[in-house]
């Protein structure tokens, strides 16, 4: 990959390769371990081919255009987040990964770079692992209820940039945590952002995770996440896409442990001539689990969003439910979605299993009765799309991210005034 190198990186390079990968950890003074560590995941990058877009994941998205000439950042930006005292005392550790790699290497090495993502997603997987430079480390101990939300965000250097950061998530069991991540950059930066996520939750954890991303609009977000679920653990993600030229996210969630929940939640919002794709995997390993599904569209101008999204409930699991729902609002006659959900049962003892996707325009008899009531015709869309945002505002229980996710998305759908809360 043709990814020119920061120049306080040394060796200089002129590609993403071994040598890059070495003088990240020259640069940054690591230890042995953690060289060893990206040397493996490079070898596996080499291993594992890009996709070519016969895939059917990621025949909708296609990677010509993707700025793998970017310089790589090798001072990545700063992550700005903060723990109280109190927390810390009761050993919670939460950083950019690069600090807690120095100041918790035992920790770290127990849980950086030890899990794979689904095949669709390795080769971007394994380039975060071997050239990640920021990113956030959280790791909550067993017991432990973290009573206020977490937020990590992260603003981008200007310049086309390569990024490749990379957060881990730990709940031991019986823990409890709130995470918010956000990502921003400015417009016109012609940019590669490879953020990839890697949360475990164990035995009656319970973590809910949102990222909003907000990059600039001529960046390329292609990334993945990968989400296991304990033995009687809760986990709801929220995948807020407000920004970026192209985004390609891969969200792989195991169901590992008997009885776990899981709840998928998305908001997309795009204009111009964006492009979001993202493609899901509930893997249902473990018996009498729960994984439900929900991703919500608005799409302007020329946008497009593609789905793709799979089911699959493995021979042993048994007792289980699931279901997932893709809906997208089409606000322009030039806008399109293409929403594809997939079920692969290979057990007849299950409680459900299920999907919905739509794709259509804003019903005229709603518009037609907004209007009535005396809103424009822009007011009455900006209630409709904010009354459609709705169902998965609602879920969102921390009013920290609700609040920001609705200021994300206020600069395309209008102020909040009117949502229910």
């Amino acid at each position: 990959m043709a990814i020119q190198t920061d120049a306080g990186a040394a060796p200089a390079a002129s590609a993403l390769d071994a040598d890059a990968i070495r003088g990240i950890s020259e640069r940054l003074g690591e230890p042995d371990w953690l060289r060893q560590l990206r040397a493996d995941w490079w070898a596996r990058v080499e291993a594992t081919p890009p996709p070519t877009g016969a895939e059917e994941e990621w025949r909708r998205t296609s990677l010509t255009e993707l700025p793998r000439d970017a310089r790589l950042v090798a001072d990545a930006p700063h992550v700005r987040c903060a723990l109280d005292d109190d927390l810390a005392a009761q050993g919670v550790v939460f950083s950019d990964l690069r600090t807690a790699a120095a100041s918790h290497p035992e920790l770290v090495r127990r849980w950086l770079g030890q899990r794979q993502a689904s095949s669709t997603h390795a080769h971007f997987w394994a380039v975060a692992h071997a050239a990640w430079t920021g990113g956030t480390f959280l790791y909550v101990p067993d017991g432990v209820v973290v009573d206020r939300p977490l937020v990590a965000s992260t603003h981008l250097p200007d310049g086309e940039i390569a990024f490749f950061p990379l957060t881990l998530i730990v709940a031991g069991e019986e823990s409890s945590v709130t995470l918010l991540e956000q990502v921003a950059s400015a417009d016109g930066q012609r940019s590669w952002y490879g953020g990839v996520v890697d949360l475990v939750t164990q035995r009656g954890a319970k973590v809910r995770h949102a990222n909003l991303q907000q990059l600039g609009d001529a960046a390329w977000n292609i990334g993945a996440q990968r989400v296991e679920v304990g033995q009687d653990a809760d986990v709801t993600t929220l995948n807020a896409e407000v920004g970026s030229r192209v985004t390609k996210v891969g969200l792989d969630v195991r169901m590992t442990g008997a009885g776990g929940t899981s709840r998928l939640l998305g908001l997309l919002a795009a204009g111009g001539k964006q492009h979001i794709d993202i493609d899901t995997l509930q893997d249902l390993i473990g018996s009498h689990t729960t994984s439900d599904l929900l991703y919500l569209s608005a799409l302007y101008d020329e946008a497009r969003a593609a789905f793709y999204g799979v089911t699959r409930v493995e021979k042993q699991a048994k007792g289980t439910s699931s279901y997932q729902e893709c809906r997208n609002l089409l606000l322009s006659p030039h806008a399109g979605a293409e929403p594809i959900p997939v079920l692969e049962i290979e057990t007849n003892d299950i409680l459900r299993c299920g999907h919905g996707a739509t794709a259509g325009a804003i019903d005229p008899v709603q518009r037609f009765y907004a209007q009535s009531r005396g809103l424009t015709e822009d007011e009455a869309e900006r209630m409709i799309v904010r009354g459609f945002f709705e169902q998965v505002l609602a879920q969102i229980h921390t009013e920290l991210i609700r609040e920001r996710v609705l200021t994300a998305l206020a600069p395309r759908i209008g102020e909040s005034e009117g949502v229910a809360a």
